[in-house]
Order: C-alpha cells, then structure tokens, then sequence
C-alpha cells in the first residue's frame, strides 16, 4: 500500500499532535549527535526505521507563566501532557500497522539502562531534539533544546520509527536562536548550567528530575545508613512521601525545572501569553551578565566557542553549507 507524508501528517494532527515533522532514518543514521554514543534509528530497528515522524505536544501556557522552578503544578501537569504525547505516538503507530508498515515508538523518556550515567547524562536511543531539526520543526538554542518557531522551547517531542517511506520536511534555512546576543535562558537558570552552545547536565538534571532516579537513591541510602532511631522517622518522612507520589504519577521524574523554556522569546506565542509574566528575570546576577557579555564579545570577533562546531549542524547549519543530506 501507498502512504502518503500528508495523510501521516493529518492523522497525527488528528489524534493531537501540534506540530509533526518527517526526517529520513539513513540520514539521522549518517549524522549522529555524538558518533562516540550514536543514537541513531537503526540501531532501534534496521528494519523499520526508513522514516522518523517527529511528534510535538505544546505545553500548557498557564504553566510557562509560573515563575517558580520547582512548582509542583509544572511537574504533574507536565507529566500529564508527556502521557497524552505518548499515547498519540501508540495510535499512530497503530494507524501505519493497519496500513501496513511495521512502526515502533520511542518515548522521550526511554533511556538504556546500559548506559546510565549517575551525573546525569543519560541518553535515550534517539536525541528527539536533533531528529526534530532534521525534521524541519525548528532549530537548537543556546542550551541545545530545540526552538520551534510557533512555541519556542515549549513543546515535548516523541517519534515513531516506520517502514513506510515518506517524503521528509527541508530543515530550518535560518537559526531561531539569537544566542549569545539573548541568553535568556543562561540569566534565569537556577542551577547555572548553561555555557556557550552547551549545557552542563550534571548541574542542570536535579533540577530537571527532581524526584528521579538519583533522588530515590540517595534517600535509600539516607536511609540505610541512618542510626536505627532515626530511620522510622525518614521512611514516614517527606521525602519518602514525594517519593512515592512520584513514582506513582511520574511527577518530578521526568518534569521538572522550565526555566530555560519559559523565558526564552522564541516563538508565536511569547508576546501573546508569556512576554507580560516573563519579561524580568529574578535569577539573573551580576556573574552571569558578566558571563554572558563576555560570550557575546568572543562571538562578535568570530569565536562561538569550543562547542558550537560540534553543534553547529543544527543549530543552523544550512546557512553554512554544512546541513546536507
């Protein structure tokens, strides 16, 4: 059977998707974000991976407009609009089945337990952000999050991996991202996390997974080795509560701190819903103005950095020359 980019387009749209983007699967496999940890389609499914379809759920705008980091509304909403993204990628996976192209999902929260990294560097199989340039929904920031020209960094990404070939999106021609001439999202980040192109992960995930992994074990291990007297008192402690609220829901697993995404101005709906809220960012310091003046005299002289060429692909590479088939 034929499959038309269209139909696969109108059906995602159908079942909820904001914004949809189609990339072919060789070229995600000829250009991985980090060759010496390749998340690429065919190492999921050589089989099945001729076309990446790149999902994107916008998040809730009454939550861009709370300021706090670490609100508890952001993370069991986010975690909501995550599992509504999930099973929009489950229907659609169904609907090229039942037109007759084997289709796997993959969640934007699936990680390899193989590669687990305590710092916070855990990768998924495939970087969602990068797939989603290649697809034509936007181009990397300053932080390397994908900005989309309708909702900024305000979206959640999924993808379904399809054996069904279809006619892929053109790339971005020019970066939405102002860098280092904004950086926005380096004044309002609480963990001081954000370089020049680059994003510290260590700094910025116990912030971004609050209640994760690493927080549930290190309060076992708070627990554990706490003197026998104090060790009822932390098993019936907060901690241990949020834990287990988190794990039930998922809240603060995998939401958490939106800083970054909340002020940068990227995107239709920023002067609309977000500018009045956002405009003045209480986190900013005199360290990191002088930071951020410093990467803006470097960038006028012709220097983006040890980590934009690395990058630079998809940030804006067609502008370049270098984003080519």
């Amino acid at each position: 059977m034929s499959l038309t980019t269209a139909a696969v387009k109108a059906k995602a749209k159908a079942l909820g998707a904001d914004l949809v983007g189609i990339a072919r699967g060789d070229v995600l496999d000829r250009h991985p974000p980090d060759p010496a940890r390749p998340q690429t389609p065919s190492r999921i499914t050589p089989d099945d991976s001729k076309s990446v379809v790149i999902l994107a759920r916008k998040l809730l705008t009454g939550l861009n407009r709370l300021r706090g980091h670490d609100d508890r509304h952001k993370q069991y909403s986010t975690e909501l609009v995550l599992t509504d993204l999930e099973e929009i990628e489950l229907k659609l996976v169904y609907f090229l089945e039942d037109a007759g192209f084997p289709s796997i999902t993959v969640p934007p929260v699936h990680f390899d337990p193989r590669h687990y990294d305590p710092k916070g560097d855990t990768r998924g199989p495939l970087s969602l952000a990068h797939a989603a340039v290649e697809a034509g929904l936007g181009t990397l920031g300053l932080n390397l999050m994908l900005l989309t020209p309708e909702y900024g960094p305000r979206v959640m990404l999924g993808a379904v991996l399809t054996s069904a070939e279809l006619e892929p999106d053109r790339p971005l021609a020019e970066p939405l991202c102002q860098g280092e001439a904004c950086g926005r999202c380096l004044l309002a980040c609480p963990a001081d996390a954000i370089g020049q192109w680059t994003l510290d992960k260590e700094r910025c995930s116990p912030l971004a997974s609050p209640y994760g992994f690493t927080y549930l074990m290190g309060h076992v291990e708070r627990l554990v080795k706490a003197p026998p007297d104090e060790q009822q008192a932390l098993l019936k402690s907060k901690e241990s509560f949020m834990s287990w609220q988190s794990i039930l829901r998922g809240v603060g697993v995998y939401s958490g701190c939106t800083r970054c995404v909340d002020v940068c101005p990227v995107g239709r709906d920023y002067d609309t819903h977000l500018r009045d809220a956002q405009d003045t960012i209480a986190e900013r310091t005199p360290e990191k103005e002088r930071r951020l003046a410093e990467m803006a005299r470097r960038r006028e002289s012709g220097d983006s950095g040890p980590h934009y060429a690395r990058s630079a692909r998809w940030i804006g590479g067609i502008r370049s020359g270098t984003l080519s088939d």
